[in-house]
């Protein structure tokens, strides 16, 4: 029998680690399940050769483990990318085959903590050019093995790639002479290959949901949810992305904020103006609003030993300033500050695997004023093109936690107060130029 005051205790600590999610949420655990997953999945890249850009479909297919216990080593099957390359790129081997090497940028997150993953170089094996149409070149490779944390969802996602391509054989009988080609993936479309959910043993895993299948937005095109704020007195529109880092001062952790290896992050909107003739110089005016709230997923270990999920949600409320001038007249680099109040709800929040019902209107009981600024020697240089941004906020205490009984003070001890530090990196802004769009993911810098 369970007594009251074991139940209480088991709150306590339930609440004190869903605080830790306050920077982000987290995906569920579960326990081991025996078998493999076949994961597939084409991204559409943007790749600058020789002979001018071009755009190139590379389809990936690999086994993964279909979960894995923590601390485990999730090690994938051998993989296979596909490429299919237009006819006009290779123009310049004037080669009857073609071989070389596939190089793509891969990288695992699991309970909103990022990580670089070390996947070798493909070998392309040789294949004929044919005199029209595409070509059709396949690499494969072993990718590497990543460390599952302590519980949650381990997710491998891909991002830019590296083409070494060439005449195979090559013209001195020697190995092929590679044309290093960068190709960036097109914005818009889902990056995520594998999903692995990692499980406690004696418990059911639970199945990771499958990538979200979006199509890729054409370069030179704005993205659906890139939409007017239609505020009067704002001469242009456009749309960018933001992530970033955020700490939670009393649980010592930080979180990613809107991942950019998610199946479908959050977009901002924006408007902007700018304004001439300031006493040191040309400034920008900016307002900007969440197309939708920014939610997030973590896991933390509360007390060192207990894995805690939720998901924290941030929703804006109004708009959001951004405003620059130059340090100095004659300068380009500018000073930035932007101003946000956002209000903080948790919910589905797990103990050891175990939910905790928070209820539904579990939240800060105010709006947060968030403040971000450039310092001297950041990377921002003006507002359109992006940067880096820091500050700190206040966490709000909490209401409206729990159901049947009152959480909100083990909510307020545990996460609530001042001193927590939120770093945000800016994208350059989708607006007035079609070179700009669709809006690039920045990358997401500790």
């Amino acid at each position: 029998m369970i007594s009251v005051r074991g139940r209480r205790a088991g709150r306590l600590m339930a609440a004190a680690g869903a605080g830790a999610l306050l920077a982000a949420g987290l995906s569920g655990a579960g326990a081991e399940a025996s078998g493999t997953q076949d994961a597939d999945l084409t991204v559409s890249y943007q790749c600058a050769f020789p002979a001018g850009p071009q755009q190139v479909s590379v389809r990936y297919r690999a086994p993964f483990p279909a979960s894995a216990r923590p601390g485990e080593q999730v090690r994938p099957g051998e993989a296979t990318a596909t490429l299919t390359v237009p006819r006009a790129a290779l123009a310049d081997l004037d080669a009857a085959k073609v071989g070389g090497t596939v190089q793509v940028a891969a990288q695992t997150t699991q309970n909103g903590t990022a990580a670089k993953a070390d996947w070798p170089a493909f070998t392309v094996e040789p294949a004929a050019v044919p005199g029209d149409g595409d070509v059709t070149l396949t690499a494969s490779g072993r990718p590497a093995a990543a460390t599952a944390g302590p519980s949650g969802t381990l997710s491998f996602s891909l991002g830019e790639l590296d083409l070494g391509l060439g005449p195979a054989p090559a013209p001195d009988g020697g190995g092929t002479k590679e044309t290093p080609v960068a190709c960036t993936p097109a914005q818009g479309q889902a990056r995520v290959l594998a999903a692995v959910p990692v499980v406690a043993d004696g418990t059911a895993p639970a199945p990771a949901p499958p990538p979200k299948a979006t199509a890729a937005v054409p370069a030179g095109e704005a993205p659906p949810d890139c939409q007017d704020l239609k505020e009067p007195g704002w001469l242009i529109s456009g749309c960018v992305y933001m992530n970033g880092f955020a700490n939670v001062r009393k649980l010592d952790g930080a979180t990613v904020l809107n991942d950019p290896a998610a199946p479908d992050p959050a977009l901002t909107n924006v408007e902007y103006n700018i304004v001439p003739n300031l006493p040191t110089g040309t400034g920008t005016d900016v307002r900007f609003r969440f197309h939708e709230p920014l939610r997030s997923k973590a896991t933390f270990l509360t007390f060192g030993f207990m894995p805690t999920t939720a998901t924290m949600e941030m929703d804006q409320v109004g708009l959001g300033t951004e405003t620059s001038a130059p340090y100095e007249k004659g300068q380009t680099r500018q000073r930035v500050q932007a101003r946000m109040r956002v209000t903080i709800r948790l919910y589905d929040v797990t103990v050891n695997g175990t939910p905790l019902d928070v209820g539904a209107h579990c939240a800060s009981d105010r709006a947060v004023d968030i403040e971000l600024g450039d310092a001297p020697g950041a990377d921002i240089t003006n507002i359109v093109k992006g940067g880096t941004l820091h500050g700190s906020f206040e966490i709000p205490p909490f209401k409206g936690c729990g159901s049947g009984e009152n959480l909100d003070p083990l909510f307020t001890g545990a996460v609530s107060g001042p001193g927590n530090y939120l770093k945000v990196s800016q994208g350059t802004i989708c607006g007035r130029a079609a070179a700009t769009c669709p809006p690039a993911m920045p990358e997401l810098k500790r």
